[in-house]
């Protein structure tokens, strides 16, 4: 009798201890990407008063100066979580198996078992092409001649390539390692997609519709880290919109200075 008192007694106490450990993971989990957004809807009062111009498009000024501010931020971010779950961090910080296989998910038409490898490949074009028609529905007034763009294009590129890290750096990797093992995974999912949804509402893709688009963008990027342990595909994927999304502000901005009015920066893409 003595004994099962005992072992129910250092039962209850682990099932405290493991809820107590998961309810400190959550508030990591949370105090990372909120402070962490809220830093960044402010980014770009920096990085506008930010010296040194690195070209004679006011856009590409404030953006490699946001950009860098926001590689830093990612850099903090990362530093944290390796401190909070360096074993997590090891396991998703990576480009992950690439092929791995997918859960199934009926209304998006994936099946239990695929391979990320087609899937990846599909959800790209599929999601690019939307993408597309949103940011061309939004810029259609605004943008010139596509010879506008071709200057900028290497910068296109890199301010792509900083901007997807940095926020999966935030939005994925800041949600799952703080909170693998602690909560469900279909719930890491859907804070994932809401950590990521809300600030475009004054973001690019913007408004309820935007935020919707970014939500499930984030849910699906969470999905595919989460299943092929890596970053691989949601960093290509989110590179691919941002592209898209760049080159909009971009063109808009040289067709804006060709006029002779040369513009404020352009938001950037998280706090616009």
């Amino acid at each position: 009798m003595v004994r099962r008192s005992l072992c129910r007694e250092i039962l209850l106490q682990q099932r405290y201890q493991l809820k107590r450990r998961n309810r400190v993971e959550v508030v990591i989990a949370l105090v990372v990407v909120i402070g962490a957004t809220a830093i960044i809807l402010n980014l770009s009062r920096f990085a506008q008063k930010a010296p040194f111009p690195v070209s004679e498009l006011e856009y590409i000024n404030a953006q490699s100066k946001y950009q860098a501010l926001l590689l830093s931020l990612a850099m903090l971010v990362l530093l944290i979580l390796y401190f909070v779950n360096e074993s997590s961090l090891s396991a998703f910080f990576a480009l992950g198996n690439i092929d791995a296989p997918a859960k199934g998910v009926s209304w998006l038409g994936i099946s239990e078992g695929e391979s990320w490898g087609g899937l990846g490949a599909s959800l790209s074009i599929f999601i690019t092409l939307t993408t597309s028609a949103f940011v061309y529905l939004q810029f259609r007034k605004s943008v010139g001649a596509l010879k506008q763009l071709m200057p900028y294009l290497p910068w296109v590129f890199l301010f792509s390539l900083a901007n997807s890290f940095s926020e999966e750096v935030v939005y994925r990797l800041g949600v799952i390692v703080s909170l693998v093992g602690a909560v469900d995974a279909d719930h890491i999912l859907l804070i994932s997609a809401a950590a990521f949804g809300a600030p475009h509402l004054r973001g690019m893709p913007n408004g309820i519709i935007g935020a919707l688009m970014a939500g499930f963008l984030g849910w699906l990027l969470a999905k595919s880290v989460m299943e092929t342990n890596g970053i691989f595909w949601a960093w290509f994927i989110h590179f691919l919109q941002d592209v898209v999304i760049f080159s909009a502000f971009v063109m808009a901005a040289a067709n804006t200075a060709h006029t002779k009015d040369i513009p404020k920066a352009a938001g950037p893409l998280v706090s616009r």
